[in-house]
C-alpha cells in the first residue's frame, strides 16, 4: 500500500482515516493504548442516561514534526491537534500509487503561557515513559501521572525508577523543553467513597479494590498529606466528598472531571450519589449538577481551588482535554504551579480560554462588598456559544458573545465566577473561572447550602448502618461511623 506523508510542523496529535473506514497510525508512534472508546472502560455508562461516546479516539498517535503512514489507494481524511491554543487542521487527501504528502500544521492563535497561565491536567493514566511526547503533543506544561491506583494495573516507573521520583510533594519526574513538567509519583486512591488524587507521593499500602468502603480515605489521604501531598479531589459527586470536606478538606477540586470527552459525555455521577433527574434531567442536567455541587461549596464560604483532569488513559480523551490553566507569574516550576493553584487562580476548560475581571481582581482575588465594574472575555478557535456571570450559584448576566461587562452589586455577596461555552453537536465543552472572593457578609443562602451537605451525610450514614456486609470488622464499621460523625458535625 502506498505511503502518506505528513507534515505537522512539531509535535501533535494525528488521526487519519481513509474512505473505506480504515483507521490508519504510523508505525511505532506514541498513542493511548489503555483507553477505551466507551465509558464501559470504568464501568460508568447507565442504560438511557444519555452517555454515549463516538468511536475513534483510540486511533490517534503523537509525532513531531513528520508522520509517514501506510494508507489504502483513495482518499484520506486527515485531522491534526495541539491543544486549545491551536488551530485544529482538517485536510482530505487523495492517495495514489505513488503516496502523497500533504502539509497541517496547527496554527497558534493563543500563547497563554506568554500572559503567565500555565495548563496542567491533574489525572493522567498514560505511562511516564510517554510524557515528553504527550507535555510536546499536546501543548501541555504539566501533567500529573498516575503511579499508583487502586486494584489496577499502572502507568507506574520500575521500581528502581521510583526512588527516583519520589520526593514527598509533587515535583517533577521528567522535564522537558525547560517548562514543561511530568509530575509523579502520584497515587489514587478509588473505592467506594470516591477518588483521591495525592500528588508527591506514592502509597505503598494502598488498599485492594475489595475494601470498597474500609478503610476510609480519610486516613490515606491524611498519612499522604503528613508526607507533602497535594490532595485533589477527583469529582465532587462522590459520596465522600462532603466528608473530605468536612474532615480535612482538599487542596483542589475537579470541577471539568473525565466525564467531558472529546467523543461524547457520561451523563451519570457513576458510583457516586446519583442526582434528582427529576431536577437535572439529561445530558444537561449532568453538567450542570456538578457545577451545582461546586457552587453549593463556595456559598457555604470554602475556598475551595478549581481543578481538572481527562483521565487520559482510562477515559478516552488525551491528555489536557479537560485542563487547568494556573497563574504563574514568573519562571515556571512545579511549585509555582501548585502555589497559584493553591491561592485559587484558575480557570478550567476544555473549550474556549476564559478571563474575569471583578474590578481589578482575577481569580482567586477577593474584592470589597459594593457595586463592582466586572468584565468577562471569551476566547477560542472555534466560535463562543455565550458568556454568563455566576454570583452566589446564580446567573446573573450573560450575553451571546464573547465579551460581556457590566457593574454588579455585591454587597450581599459571597462570590463572583464567570463560564462561557463553544458550540458542539457531540459533547459539552465549557470553561469555567475559580471565585473571585466579596469581602462581607458571605453569600446569603449558607445556611440552606449546609443543611444540603448534612442530609447528604445523613444518607450516606444510613446506607452504612443498614448494609451489613460494608465492614469487614464491626470496629472498621465503628471507624467509619465516627468519621461520618465529625461530619455531620461541621455540616451542622
Amino acid at each position: 500500500m502506498p505511503t502518506l506523508t505528513i507534515l505537522t510542523g512539531g509535535p501533535a496529535r494525528v488521526t487519519v482515516r481513509a474512505d473505506d473506514g480504515t483507521w490508519c497510525r504510523p508505525a511505532g508512534a506514541v498513542r493511548d493504548r489503555t483507553a477505551s472508546d466507551s465509558p464501559e472502560v470504568l464501568g460508568m455508562d447507565r442504560p438511557g442516561d444519555g452517555s454515549a461516546v463516538r468511536p475513534g479516539y483510540v486511533e490517534h498517535a503523537l509525532v513531531d514534526g513528520t508522520a509517514e503512514v501506510v494508507v489504502p489507494r483513495g482518499g484520506c481524511t486527515v485531522v491534526v491537534e495541539r491543544g486549545p491554543e491551536h488551530r485544529r487542521v482538517e485536510r482530505r487527501v487523495d492517495v495514489g500509487p505513488a503516496g502523497a504528502r500533504v502539509t497541517a500544521v496547527p496554527e497558534r492563535w493563543s500563547d497563554l503561557a506568554a500572559e503567565g497561565w500555565w495548563s496542567g491536567d491533574l489525572h493522567v493514566h498514560r505511562p511516564l515513559a510517554d510524557a515528553a511526547a504527550i507535555l510536546r503533543a499536546e501543548d501541555l506544561h504539566l501533567g500529573a501521572f498516575v503511579t499508583a491506583w487502586t486494584g489496577r494495573e499502572t502507568a507506574s516507573p520500575r521500581r528502581e525508577e521510583r526512588a527516583q521520583v519520589h520526593d514527598q510533594r509533587p515535583r517533577a519526574a521528567l522535564t522537558v523543553d525547560g517548562d514543561r513538567h511530568a509530575v509523579a509519583p502520584v497515587t489514587e486512591d478509588e473505592r467506594g467513597g470516591g477518588a483521591w488524587l495525592l500528588h508527591g507521593v506514592e502509597v505503598a499500602d494502598l488498599p485492594p479494590t475489595e475494601a470498597w468502603w474500609s478503610p476510609p480515605g480519610r486516613g490515606i489521604v491524611d498519612r499522604a498529606r503528613a508526607q507533602g501531598a497535594w490532595f485533589d479531589c477527583e469529582k465532587l459527586t462522590w459520596w465522600e466528598t462532603p466528608v473530605m470536606v468536612a474532615t480535612g478538606a482538599p487542596d483542589s477540586v475537579g470541577v471539568l472531571s473525565n466525564h467531558y470527552l472529546p467523543g461524547g459525555v457520561v451523563a451519570n455521577e457513576a458510583w457516586g450519589r446519583p442526582r434528582d433527574r427529576s431536577v437535572w434531567p439529561g445530558t444537561a442536567g449532568a453538567w450542570r449538577y456538578q457545577l451545582h455541587l461546586y457552587y453549593r461549596y463556595l456559598s457555604c464560604g470554602l475556598r475551595l481551588p478549581a481543578s481538572a483532569g481527562s483521565a487520559s488513559g482510562a477515559l478516552p480523551a488525551p491528555p489536557g482535554y479537560d485542563r487547568v490553566y494556573v497563574q504563574a507569574p514568573g519562571p515556571f516550576t512545579v511549585d509555582a504551579f501548585y502555589a497559584g493553584l493553591r491561592a485559587g487562580r484558575s480557570v478550567v476548560t476544555n473549550g474556549p480560554l476564559l478571563t474575569l475581571l471583578v474590578d481589578d481582581a482575577g481569580p482567586g482575588g477577593t474584592v470589597a462588598a459594593r457595586r463592582t465594574p466586572v468584565r468577562v472575555v471569551a476566547r477560542g478557535a472555534t466560535p463562543v456559544d455565550g458568556v454568563e456571570l455566576v454570583v452566589d450559584g446564580r446567573v446573573v448576566a450573560g450575553g451571546r458573545g464573547p465579551l460581556l461587562e457590566t457593574t454588579l452589586d455585591l454587597r450581599r455577596a459571597g462570590w463572583v465566577a464567570a463560564r462561557a461555552f463553544s458550540p458542539d453537536p457531540v459533547t459539552v465543552r465549557l470553561a469555567h473561572t475559580g471565585p473571585v472572593h466579596v469581602a462581607g457578609p458571605g453569600s446569603p443562602d449558607a445556611a440552606t447550602h449546609r443543611g444540603f451537605f448534612a442530609r447528604w451525610v445523613a444518607d450516606l450514614t444510613s446506607a452504612a448502618r443498614s448494609d451489613r456486609h460494608r465492614f469487614p470488622t464491626p470496629a472498621a464499621r465503628e471507624e467509619t461511623l465516627d468519621l461520618y460523625h465529625r461530619a455531620a458535625r461541621y455540616w451542622a
